[in-house]
This record gives C-alpha cells, sequence and structure tokens, in this order.
C-alpha cells in the first residue's frame, strides 16, 4: 500500500509539473500573440501611410500632366492659329490667277512624281522578264497585279515588234 501511495503521490506531483509548465507556454503564447497583434497593426499602418503617400504623388503627377498637356495644347492651338494667319496673309496677296497656276505646278509635280515611280516598276518588270520569269513570277516578286504585269509586257512586246 505504500508502494501505491507513492505511486499516487508521483502521478500527482507529475500532473501539477505538466499544469505548471502549461501555463507558462499558455503565458508565453498570450505573449507572442499580443507582440503579432502589435507588429500587424505596426504594418497596417504603414501600408495606410505608405498607400496614402503614394496617392499624393499620384495626384501631383497627374496635376504635372495635365498641366503639361494644357500647356502643349495651347501651344499648338497658337502654331494653328499663326499658321492660319499666314495662310490667309498668302492667299489675300496672291491672285486667283496665280493660287491656280501654283496648284497646276503642284498637281505637274505629283504627276511627274507618279510616271518616275511607274518607269522604275517597269523596269524592273522588263528585267525580270529578259531573265527569264514569268508573268506570274514577276508579278509575285514585285508584289503586282498579275493584269498590270501582263499589260506592261504585252505593250513591251508589240513594241519590239514594231521596231523590227
Amino acid at each position: 500500500m505504500i508502494l501505491l501511495d507513492w505511486f499516487l503521490m508521483a502521478m500527482v506531483i507529475l500532473v501539477i509539473l505538466v499544469n505548471i509548465r502549461s501555463f507558462l507556454v499558455l503565458a508565453e503564447l498570450k505573449q507572442k500573440r499580443a507582440q503579432m497583434i502589435e507588429d500587424i497593426n505596426a504594418i497596417h499602418g504603414s501600408m495606410e501611410e505608405f498607400v496614402m503617400s503614394v496617392e499624393k504623388e499620384n495626384d501631383e503627377l497627374y496635376q504635372r500632366f495635365v498641366d503639361h498637356v494644357q500647356m502643349k495644347d495651347s501651344k499648338i492651338v497658337e502654331r494653328i492659329r499663326l499658321l492660319e494667319e499666314k495662310l490667309n496673309n498668302e492667299m489675300a496677296g496672291s491672285s486667283p490667277m496665280k493660287l491656280q497656276q501654283e496648284q497646276q505646278d503642284d498637281e505637274a509635280h505629283v504627276y511627274v512624281a507618279a510616271s518616275e515611280v511607274h518607269e522604275q516598276e517597269n523596269d524592273k518588270m522588263l528585267k525580270l522578264y529578259k531573265q527569264g520569269f514569268s508573268e506570274k513570277q514577276i508579278a509575285k516578286v514585285l508584289q503586282m497585279d498579275l493584269g498590270e504585269v501582263e499589260l506592261v509586257l504585252n505593250m513591251f512586246k508589240k513594241k519590239q515588234s514594231y521596231q523590227k
């Protein structure tokens, strides 16, 4: 019986020690939890400050952008106004005949430039034809319509037949 009493007392002491240890662990966990809550609140506070500073900086940048765009717009409007004044002054100083002549000169320059482009394309077509390329191949290489290539080559062939 004495052995059993000692055993029971040892068990009671062991249970008391486990309970004391449990209370200590729980106290440490409560402290850690409180520290974590403080850290979380500090993080939330710093995040709110950061977001507010970013929003403030964003608003400042947006306002600077708007000011810049308005300045550019006003410069463009002023430039357009000056060009319109210059055009009106030139038109007022020019006679209708002179304006018509300038317009015809511009059209002539456009026509000459277009004919030069066509001559270059025709030269390329004839060069490829003389090298033995078919009409379809020439159209594909020069990225032109087959009908246009056929027309130019037929004209070239007729011109050669008249020269013989």
